[in-house]
This record gives structure tokens, C-alpha cells and sequence, in this order.
């Protein structure tokens, strides 16, 4: 069997849901919503199936694809957030 990459499954067609590692080690189940391409880099808006503190039910959550090193980073920079949010909602209205 092929050794898929975690990127890769973000790319990827399935709607299975992915594991991220917090800062402790505990791994963190989220379901992929959408990867978004926004000024050269590619994010990935997941919603947490594992309840994280601090995190409403029903929230979204973005990440940066860090495909160099086959991992995502949160992103904490709300300006930049809000723009990729943003991304996002102008996807799903060219979607419809």
C-alpha cells in the first residue's frame, strides 16, 4: 500500500477525515471542509470532530499547508485569516 502523505490527503477526493497532533501529542480529529489557494500558498479549513476547548461547536478552523515539511500550521494572524476566510467564501459563491 502506498505511503500517502498528510498533504496529500488534504488534496485528495475522499472526504476522510484527517488527525492533527496538538502541542501535547493528542491527536485531534477534524474533518476536511475545503483547501483553499490563496496568494501562493494553499490553507486548509477543517471543523474539529474531537471537541477542542476554546473552539465553538460548528467552528472552522484554518490551516497553513506547510508542504515542505508534510504538515499544517494554525494560523493565528486574524488579518490573514480573515482574508483567507474570505477566499473561502468566494469559492463556495463561484461553486453555486
Amino acid at each position: 500500500m502506498k505511503n500517502e502523505r498528510f498533504v496529500d490527503k488534504l488534496f485528495g477526493e475522499d472526504e476522510d477525515n484527517v488527525f492533527i497532533k496538538d502541542n501535547d501529542g493528542k491527536e485531534i480529529e477534524f474533518k476536511q471542509v475545503a483547501v483553499v489557494d490563496y496568494e501562493a500558498n494553499y490553507y486548509a479549513i477543517l471543523e474539529p470532530v474531537t471537541k477542542i476547548d476554546g473552539v465553538e461547536e460548528d467552528e472552522l478552523m484554518v490551516f497553513l499547508i506547510d508542504e515542505e515539511n508534510d504538515c499544517v500550521v494554525y494560523l493565528e494572524d486574524e488579518e490573514l485569516l480573515e482574508k483567507v476566510f474570505d477566499a473561502f467564501i468566494e469559492m463556495l459563491d463561484d461553486e453555486e
